[in-house]
């Protein structure tokens, strides 16, 4: 895990390599930081202490082998780019909206569903390119759960393995009465092929279905369709990210190129991004400052009909109430698809339309270091 902040300002360990001009290696830091979210190399973290930057693929530490550790329900073989495969399948399940990154270890990830169950999977090399990926779950995970990891899982290999053909879908079986796993492999595919649907557990003596409701429901155009749903919305949200980076850094760039102090807050869900701080005459942090909320991408402003405005919604009123509530003036920025990036006092709109407004009509100028240093003379006056 990396923080944002310190890829953006270049504060890495460069050893003795060759270092380009300050403006320009913030310019393909911005690059290489946005192509990691773009190829889903990476997942870009949250937290009260500013975003990170997680690398699946860097995670050194080993899974523990837990007694409880849930049982394998199925196991996939395949070849191709190993590393590339495993790290974008573990980000955009991440970025799906269903499945919420747990905890992650050396080639291997947790994730909770929405019913807060535990699911994973962990690949194990082999020789000349060649994997398995084992996926288990959580006792008591819903059986539609499972057939929509499962299927995320089987989709994504089959898209990214080399060759196609390489895939290969292995079933486990566990007791549905004493959740003991099944291992007699060589009965299970006997059984099948003489189209018997169930097999003895040889703990409980129960009968365990071998074409149960899994593989009855792995089948239908639903869940394919589901999957198919979920993998657009981890891209929407790969993008969206990705382009969040991109203002970030320009804001940083922005904010340094007029001399001011820029730093990334510990209030992004509730609507401030970043503050930039204003120094003095003398050079010296004054403590006075305004706070960024940034966006970025064409669908945060829509052309109002009649007068064609460009609208800002406001979606939650405790955004509203958080923005009049600082001392300092917030400052919508928002940049568009264009690349040009303005900023507006949303703050002062709200006090002049009330705490209720929903609308916010934008009208911004150029976010510039030009007008950074404008605003930082109006506030160090008091204005």
């Amino acid at each position: 895990m990396v923080p944002e902040q310190r890829v953006l300002e270049g504060e890495l360990d460069y050893k003795d390599m060759a270092r380009l001009n300050e403006p320009d290696e913030k310019i393909l830091l911005r690059a290489m930081a946005q192509t990691f979210l773009e190829r889903a190399l990476c997942i870009q973290e949250k937290t009260p202490l500013g975003n990170l930057l997680v690398f699946p693929s860097y995670f050194r530490r080993d899974k523990p082998d837990l007694p409880e550790h849930p049982n394998v329900l199925v196991t996939y073989r395949f070849s191709g780019p190993l590393d590339e495969i495993y790290t974008t399948l573990v980000v955009r399940l991440s970025y799906s909206e269903m499945f919420e990154k747990d905890e992650l270890w050396k080639d291997a990830a947790d994730f909770k569903t929405p019913e807060g169950r535990r699911v994973g999977l962990a690949m194990h090399k082999k020789a000349e390119g060649a994997a398995e990926i084992v996926v288990y779950f959580e006792a008591e995970t819903p059986e539609d759960t499972k057939v929509t990891f499962i299927k995320y899982v089987h989709e994504h290999l089959l898209a990214k393995a080399r060759p196609r053909e390489s895939v290969t879908r292995v079933r486990s079986y566990i007791c549905p009465h004493c959740d003991e796993p099944i291992e007699n492999a060589r009965a299970i595919e006997i059984r099948l092929k003489k189209g018997l649907n169930d097999i003895v557990c040889p703990v409980c003596e129960g009968r365990v279905p071998l074409f149960d409701l899994i593989e009855e429901k792995f089948a239908s155009s639903a869940f394919q369709q589901k999957v198919r749903e979920l993998d657009e919305q981890a891209g929407i949200n790969l993008d969206n990210d990705s382009k969040e980076l991109v203002l970030t850094g320009h804001a940083m760039a922005i904010a340094g190129e007029a001399g001011q102090i820029y730093r990334i807050t510990a209030q992004p869900d509730w609507g401030i991004d970043a503050e930039i701080e204003f120094k003095n005459d003398k050079g010296q942090a004054s403590g006075k400052r305004v706070y960024l909320q940034l966006k970025s991408g064409d669908s945060y402003l829509y052309q109002r009909q009649g007068d064609g405005a460009e609208v800002f919604t406001i979606k939650e009123r405790r955004q509203a109430e958080y923005w009049l509530a600082q001392a300092y003036p917030v400052m919508l920025v928002i940049r568009g698809s264009d690349g040009k990036i303005r900023w507006m006092n949303v703050g002062e709109y709200l006090r002049r339309h009330g705490v209720e407004t929903k609308q916010v009509v934008f009208e911004g100028e150029a976010f510039t270091a030009a007008n950074v240093v404008g605003m930082r003379n109006r506030v160090l006056a008091g204005g």
